[in-house]
C-alpha cells in the first residue's frame, strides 16, 4: 500500500503590525512625544491625522541593515477607510530596547515625521487642499543618500554632503571609540554577549547635556 503523507499542522499566522493604543501607558507618552515634535519642528503638518504602528517582522537585509521606522502616506482609499494621513510603524524590540535611550527614540520619531509634509501647487507655491476642503500631503525623500566608502575615497564632493557635513559639525561632539572599541565603534563583547561600550554612554550622557542646555536657552 502507498504510504500517506501527514501534513503538520500550521500554527497560527503571526501578526506583523500592532497599532499602538494612545490611551495605554505605553502609547500615550509616544504619541505626546510625536505631539510635541510637530509643535516644535513640523507645524506644516500639524493638521495631519498620524497613527503608529509596531512592526515585529523586519528582518535584516543581505547586507545586515536593519529598518527602525517607516512613514507611509494614506492613499486617498485609505483615506475613507480610516482616519488617517500617515501611519509611522516602529521597529518594537529597537523601541523598547533597555539600550535604547529617550534621545534615540526621540531622534527616530522626528526623522519619519520628517518624510511628511504638505503637497504646494507648483505655480502658486499654496498648499493644495482636496474638494473637500482636506490638506493634501506627500512623502520627502531623505536629503543625502551616499555609500561611506565612496566619502572615504573621494570627501565630500557635493552640495548635500557639504550641508549635511556642517550640519554634524554644528550639532555636538562627533563620536570617537576608544581602543577596546576601535575595531566596532561604540560596541563590545562582554561574556559572548555585544553591548555598548562604557566610551558609547559616556558620549551620549554628554550629548543628552548638551541638547538640555541648549533645549534651556532656547526656552529662556
Amino acid at each position: 500500500m502507498p504510504r500517506t503523507r501527514t501534513r503538520k499542522a500550521k500554527g497560527a499566522k503571526r501578526i506583523a503590525y500592532e497599532l499602538i493604543n494612545v490611551e495605554t501607558k505605553v502609547g500615550g507618552p509616544i504619541y505626546l512625544l510625536m505631539r510635541d515634535l510637530i509643535t516644535e519642528h513640523h507645524e506644516e503638518i500639524s493638521e495631519a491625522r498620524i497613527a503608529l504602528a509596531w512592526n515585529t517582522s523586519w528582518k535584516p537585509d543581505v547586507d545586515g541593515r536593519v529598518v527602525l521606522g517607516k512613514c507611509k502616506k494614506a492613499s486617498d482609499l485609505d483615506r475613507e477607510l480610516a482616519a488617517y494621513d500617515f501611519i509611522i510603524l516602529l521597529r518594537k524590540s529597537w523601541w523598547q530596547s533597555r539600550e535604547i535611550t529617550d534621545l534615540q527614540r526621540r531622534a527616530l520619531l522626528d526623522h519619519e515625521l520628517c518624510h511628511a509634509t504638505v503637497k504646494c501647487d507648483d505655480r502658486t507655491g499654496e498648499p493644495v487642499r482636496d474638494e473637500r476642503k482636506r490638506l493634501v500631503f506627500r512623502m520627502r525623500k531623505h536629503d543625502v543618500e551616499e555609500f561611506t566608502e565612496i566619502v572615504e575615497r573621494h570627501g565630500i564632493y557635493k552640495g548635500d554632503l557639504e550641508r549635511m557635513y556642517a550640519a554634524m559639525m554644528r550639532r555636538a561632539e562627533p563620536f570617537k571609540p576608544c581602543d577596546d572599541c576601535r575595531d566596532s565603534p561604540g560596541w563590545v563583547s562582554v561574556n559572548n554577549q555585544v553591548q555598548r561600550c562604557e566610551c558609547w554612554h559616556r558620549w551620549r550622557e554628554r550629548q543628552a547635556a548638551a541638547t538640555e542646555a541648549r533645549q534651556e536657552r532656547a526656552g529662556a
